[in-house]
């Protein structure tokens, strides 16, 4: 990856030019780079979520503060967000909310509404259940975990050391799990009364699928999230079929215009009432974004890694 130098792109009928301050580094622009999304073609800029200020708009007024929402384009088959001018359509728009500074605003959008939807749309999340979330220090993590308790469900976060354990709890989890030192099946069963949880919510991937599969009741749900964790997965079969268990999948890029939109209006709500606020790891220059990465590789942030432009 290069750092270049390009001409200031001009608006467009139904496109804003947006001054890009914040980007997220995460776990899809990982796997752009790494060669992992086939219809990525290089060369291309990365990054699909990120905040600015706009410049140029018919729906905006110059100066808005928004939040870009990158869909299944910016950073895959179109150029995304590690720059410092885009043009982007107007419907991949949406105001930044007033609590929330453009860190902030850069690592909100995704998550959130995979956050959201996967919950809802996906599982039929309703309030009063289990929810176990994995991952649940990262970007994605924090998503979940906060959106689920602003549905008025009990997550449980998973995570995989002592520290990240600490940093949860920090974060507001009541209930964490810390697989350094629990056994995961049998740690859900001591906290629902050996019932086992109604959902998880899976943004790790590969051997924690079939783990957290194990850990949820009869006629329970797996959502698979994330891909970090690795791109294979094992399930236990019998289990699966004797207790009726689902295994569902969430891809942020088969939701559709009107639906990300209903998504967001939920999302701002919850940011107003306090409920949800993204959680920062680190910040990076675009004179440094290669220890962004690194960041991201190592696996322990806790938070969103965001670029400044």
């Amino acid at each position: 990856m290069a750092v270049e130098a390009r001409p200031l792109p001009g608006a467009r009928d139904g496109m804003s030019v947006v001054s890009v301050k914040t980007a997220t580094i995460n776990q899809l622009s990982g796997m752009v780079r790494a060669g992992q999304v086939p219809a990525a073609k290089p060369p291309l800029v990365l990054g699909n979520e990120g905040a600015g200020i706009v410049e140029s708009s018919r729906r905006f007024a110059p100066g808005t503060r928004v939040v870009v929402y990158g869909a299944g384009q910016l950073g895959i088959t179109e150029d995304g967000l590690h720059q410092q001018s885009i043009v982007v359509e107007d419907k991949r728009l949406f105001a930044l909310p007033d609590a929330l500074d453009l860190d902030e605003g850069a690592a909100i959008a995704v998550n959130y509404i995979t956050a959201y939807q996967a919950l809802t749309r996906v599982a039929d999340l309703r309030a009063g259940q289990t929810v176990l979330v994995s991952g649940a220090t990262g970007c994605l993590g924090h998503a979940l975990m906060q959106t689920a308790r602003a549905l008025g469900t009990r997550p449980v976060a998973i995570v995989s050391s002592t520290e990240k354990a600490r940093r949860a709890a920090q974060a507001g989890a009541q209930v964490v799990i810390d697989l350094s030192r629990d056994p995961l099946r049998d740690t859900v069963l001591d906290i629902t009364n050996g019932a086992g949880a109604e959902l998880a919510a899976d943004a790790v991937g590969g051997a924690m699928l079939g783990r957290l599969a194990q850990s949820v009741r009869p006629r329970g749900s797996v959502v698979a999230i994330g891909l970090a964790g690795g791109l294979e997965a094992s399930v236990d079969l019998v289990d699966l079929v004797v207790h009726e268990k689902k295994l569902l999948g969430y891809d942020l890029h088969l939701e559709t215009d009107e639906d990300v939109a209903r998504a967001w209006a939920r999302i701002a709500g919850f940011v107003s009432a306090g409920l949800l606020r993204p959680v920062i790891d680190s910040t990076f220059s675009l004179d440094t974004f290669e220890a962004g990465y690194q960041r991201l590789a190592s696996r322990q942030a806790v938070g969103a890694i965001v670029l400044r432009l």
